[in-house]
């Protein structure tokens, strides 16, 4: 029964998804330049330095490894396919839940706080008016929510469009920003006040207080795999989108990076809220603060919210996707598998649709007056459970070369049986250090390298809150994982799927 029922959802799935459509929905997904705004805070002097560090020591590991897990097991589900195969239903149903959940919770938690921000920023404060106030904000907030789920749910032939309009939004963004620097440069010339050389030097602190952004910037490369038995070739695009997406993603932050380092000495820098704060202040520079810069202002704010919708939109149909495959794979409650007949999982996205409310709720209609505090949580619990979602995956690449040793695999991490440890010895790494600097920060600082750390002066709260909420949501998402581990396994008791049938028809023996 559970083997004919995968087959049936299945069945739905339509092939509409090709080369560039892989391309620019990894792009969408990589890029959020919401979040530079993290590495500004952090010390964006210093980060420069650590994002080209771990440009080869994560970046380039992370895109290899997806390649050939990519390629040589194409099948739906992406991240839970090669994590059950490796290790099992239960192993591949933690880091399912853990990559979805972190998705409701950062578009109704966070993107629709950022947009919230934009709102007020480019279209209430220009013209003199307070903040939209709290009951406003949680209607867009809640409309911001249920357009991404909206997108999610159509047929994915036309939603595959949110990715391809997203990157292209994205590109924009970046050149209409870039534009301004330059504008600025040639009316006001270089500003004084920039940090000297030494700023960019790499130190301990700074590379615990960046490593986890810097990971959380670049992570997305095996989000298009959650669906691909809707790709058309996904043996031959998947190694080339990963490559050709991760050199695009890496060029549009250096340039945004680049433009803010230029245009910002270092005083002006520490306060503006990283790229949206950068560009209020390079226009007003250039057209200064008359009803053209407004204008122009305008038009960037439609920018800046069309990018957010379109990273929200592009990763909650790539992970409700993957946690429908967890259910249909008796890993998690039948029910939650359902695809509709235009082979989206509606179910899924429904319910990311209903926490994602919940948070906008919770945050903006509760508790008002501590949002910028909690704001920052929520982004740390975002960045623990989306990259740890990852600590099985890396060596699942080690594993499954030698269970499925026959496998056609169209790409392989190069360097032989030494390239392929390294690669995951630095992903893994990366992604253990960043779960212990997000989880319980301070820990690596004071245990590992005598440093001291106070959680109040960089987030704003005491020590017992922070772990509730971080800490403390964190474990609840384990415990549901293990809850919908044994739920599935009970309806499918003596009636369990295999690893062979999430294969079949979609890979090739050498």
């Amino acid at each position: 029964m559970a083997e004919v029922e995968l087959k049936e959802e299945r069945a739905k799935l339509q092939k509409v998804l090709r080369r560039w459509d892989l391309i620019f929905f990894s792009v969408c997904a990589l890029v959020g330049l919401d979040a530079v705004a993290g590495l500004a805070k952090a010390g964006l002097w210093e980060s420069v330095t650590w994002f080209v560090i771990f440009i080869v020591i994560y970046i380039l590991p992370y895109g290899l490894v997806t390649a050939e897990l990519g390629s040589a097991f194409p099948a739906e589900g992406g991240i839970y396919t090669w994590v059950r195969m490796a290790y099992g239903k239960l192993a591949g149903g933690i880091s399912a839940i853990l990559y979805w959940i972190a998705n409701p919770i950062w578009i109704g938690g966070t993107l629709a706080a950022v947009s919230i921000a934009a709102i007020n920023s480019f279209f209430m404060h220009p013209n003199g008016h307070a903040d939209l106030g709290w009951l406003p904000s949680t209607i867009i907030g809640l409309i911001f929510v249920w357009l991404n789920i909206g997108i999610s749910i159509i047929a994915l032939k036309h939603g595959k469009w949110a990715g391809n309009v997203g990157a292209y939004v994205k590109a924009i963004a970046v050149i209409f920003f870039s534009i301004l620097v330059i504008g600025f440069l040639i009316k006001k010339g270089m500003p004084a006040g920039h940090a000297p050389l030494s700023g960019f030097k790499p130190s301990v602190t700074g590379f615990l207080a960046v490593i986890g952004l810097i990971v959380f910037l670049i992570t997305g490369f095996e989000l298009e795999t959650g669906a691909s038995e809707e790709m058309v070739n996904p043996q031959h695009d998947v190694p080339i989108s990963v490559l050709r997406a991760g050199i695009l993603s890496v060029v549009l932050y250096v340039v945004v990076v680049a433009g803010i380092l230029i245009a910002l000495p270092e005083k002006t820098l520490a306060g503006v809220s990283g790229f949206t704060g950068s560009f209020q202040v390079v226009n007003q520079a250039v057209f200064g603060a008359g009803s053209f810069g407004k204008f122009v202002g305008y038009i960037f704010g439609i920018i800046i919210i069309l990018t957010l919708i379109g990273s929200g939109s592009v990763w909650i149909l790539g992970s409700c996707r993957v946690q429908a495959l967890v259910a249909l794979d008796g890993a998690a409650p039948r029910f939650l598998g359902r695809f509709s007949k235009q082979g989206t999982p509606t179910v899924m996205a429904v319910f990311s649709g209903i926490i994602g409310s919940i948070f906008v709720i919770y945050i903006l209609a509760i508790l008002k007056g501590t949002l910028g505090n909690f704001f920052s949580l929520m982004l740390d619990l975002t960045v623990s459970t989306t990259v740890l979602a990852f600590i099985f995956m890396f060596p699942a690449v080690i594993t499954l070369r030698k269970k499925y040793p026959d496998v056609h695999r169209p790409f392989k991490v190069p360097g032989g049986t030494f390239g392929l440890w390294l690669c995951v010895i630095l992903t893994e790494a990366a992604v253990i250090i960043t779960g212990f600097t997000f989880l319980w920060p301070g820990f690596l600082d004071h245990y590992v390298f005598g440093k001291a750390y106070s959680i109040q002066d960089s987030w704003g709260v005491g020590r017992t809150y922070f772990e509730v909420v971080t800490l403390g949501s964190f474990v609840v998402i384990i415990l549901v994982a293990v809850i919908f581990w044994a739920w599935g396994r009970a309806e499918t008791k003596n009636d369990e799927t295999t690893s062979a049938d999430l294969m079949e028809g979609v890979v090739e023996e050498d």
